[in-house]
């Protein structure tokens, strides 16, 4: 009766659910009462324990999609302030007042756009990202700090710790922030101000991290960057204009609004027209490039697949006459003992690149040519296979050379030395006559011969075996003829396949 009046206060399949016995006791009540608690309890023991799954999980902002509602959460509004609001700003202005450009506030400006760009090449991108040269001078860092404050691309700790990220994944990893696989606008403008993907925020951060010279005049400029920007940028520009030239709207305009401009421009265009436009002397499988126009507007910092390679040295081209203003005033500097220990590769080192790349090129060329069939896919033919082959060539003229048979009928009547030379050696080994017995081929006689193999001769394996060494067209060489040994790019012992990841050097 217990079990029965149990079953129908719990089904059966319930009370198995929490692993309960009914007890086989004489009074209904006291068993009814029993499992009523212990379900009770199990139940709340279960509900505390076991979480709930949430309904659906919010992915982040940047991996949604734009709509009506939520395209303004897409947006980093503090540098969309900065490098599209400040620039359009400046040209609204110029539109309407349409001041004149006056020739000292040209000259000004340009002035102004030069020691800004060059004390950020120094600054930023040589000293503080990649460590090129020393200095002990407080009094020097502060001032290019603040100078390259008024260039509107950000504090320095933000664009270093999105450079040496750059350095770490570039090419590799989607944590490159201006990733050029995602488009020239992207690599552009957009990164910076379009919310940064997770995982791109992770490897910024990473670059946060890592050791800066001077880490308090780094924090400084951040917490005060926006004020820095403004009046370096901007105020000191226009007041200098009118105080020198009567020319404050010209100065605001011309040497505030548009300097910023085209000082923005020229650097954004190195993660975007860098990485797509040039020559890679270098490293042609990475996408950074040599470009002489950006090398020019930017004042040195447009070869950057050198700087992809080696970018710890202070220069920007190992050539003396590669142009680089901030190379040459990094050297003025040492000079007069404000900066010291300038970093550079090894002549040495830069040459290696430089011939293995170029061996890349001829490998990728070599391996498009018709080489002729590799001699170790010959077939084998015994000297009785030869002579039967011979009687029977209707009308083909077979000859053998370094123990392979050639196949010479296409260019017997074209032959310089007549076709009774041709007949002469018709199934016989013309090694010796082909060599200089009768006359010494050239190369591209040898390079035409190589291209008529059918068979190699049974017996001669040391003479074809030799030749095969001499060519080795269809796979790199081993070993130049000096007999040193070929080290290509992607083959030293280093090299592995797969990709771990990048360190702080790599920056």
């Amino acid at each position: 009766m217990a079990a029965s009046i149990s079953e129908a206060v719990y089904p059966e399949n319930e009370l198995r659910k929490y692993h309960i016995d009914v007890p086989q006791s004489t009074s209904m009540s006291e068993s009814t009462s029993r499992i009523v608690k212990i379900v009770k309890r199990k139940k709340k023991v279960q509900d505390v324990t076991t979480p709930v799954p949430s309904q659906s999980i919010e992915c982040h902002i940047s991996e949604s999609s734009w709509t009506l509602k939520n395209w303004y959460r897409h947006i980093y509004w503090h540098n969309f302030l900065v490098v599209v609001l400040v620039p359009l700003l400046g040209l609204s202005l110029c539109i309407i007042t349409q001041p004149e450009l006056i020739r000292q506030t040209f000259y000004f400006a340009l002035f102004d756009y030069a020691v800004t760009a060059l004390s950020i090449n120094i600054i930023y991108h040589r000293y503080w990202c990649h460590h090129s040269f020393e200095t002990n001078n407080d009094h020097l860092i502060q001032l290019l700090t603040i100078i390259a404050s008024g260039g509107g691309i950000t504090s320095a700790r933000n664009w270093c710790a999105a450079h040496r990220a750059h350095h770490r994944h570039c090419d590799i990893t989607d944590r490159d922030p201006h990733n050029i696989r995602r488009g020239f606008f992207f690599s552009h403008i957009g990164w910076m101000i379009i919310i940064f993907n997770p995982r791109v925020s992770e490897a910024i951060k990473a670059g946060k991290l890592d050791k800066f010279s001077n880490s308090e005049m780094v924090q400084w400029q951040a917490e005060n960057y926006l004020s820095l920007f403004v009046s370096f940028g901007l105020i000191i520009p226009c007041v200098m204009c009118g105080w020198l030239f009567n020319d404050y709207l010209g100065g605001l305009v011309y040497a505030g609004f548009f300097k910023v401009f085209v000082l923005q421009q020229c650097s954004f265009c190195i993660n975007s027209v860098g990485h797509l436009v040039g020559t890679r002397p270098f490293n042609s499988t990475k996408s950074s490039r040599n470009n002489l126009f950006l090398n020019i507007v930017s004042l040195g910092e447009g070869n950057q697949n050198f700087h992809q390679e080696y970018p710890m040295d202070y220069r920007n081209g190992y050539k003396w006459y590669s142009w680089d203003p901030t190379k040459w005033s990094l050297r003025l500097m040492q000079t007069f003992g404000l900066v010291f220990s300038l970093r550079k590769a090894s002549q040495s080192s830069i040459y290696k690149s430089l011939v293995q790349e170029r061996q890349r090129l001829l490998d990728n060329t070599r391996s498009e040519l018709n080489w002729g069939i590799p001699i170790d896919k010959l077939p084998v033919f015994t000297p009785e296979q030869l002579n039967e082959l011979s009687r029977d060539s209707n009308g083909h003229y077979y000859v053998v050379v370094s123990g392979i048979i050639h196949d010479v009928t296409p260019f017997a009547k074209d032959h310089p030395g007549g076709l009774a030379l041709i007949k002469a050696a018709r199934g016989k080994d013309a090694t010796t006559a082909f060599n200089g017995a009768v006359y010494q081929h050239s190369n591209a006689a040898r390079n035409l011969l190589a291209t008529m193999r059918i068979g190699a001769l049974g017996g001669s394996e040391k003479l074809y075996w030799k030749q095969e060494r001499m060519e080795n067209k269809a796979v790199p060489l081993d070993n130049d003829s000096g007999g040193q040994r070929i080290v290509r790019s992607g083959s030293q012992a280093t090299t592995s396949n797969s990709v771990i990841g990048g360190t702080a050097d790599a920056a």
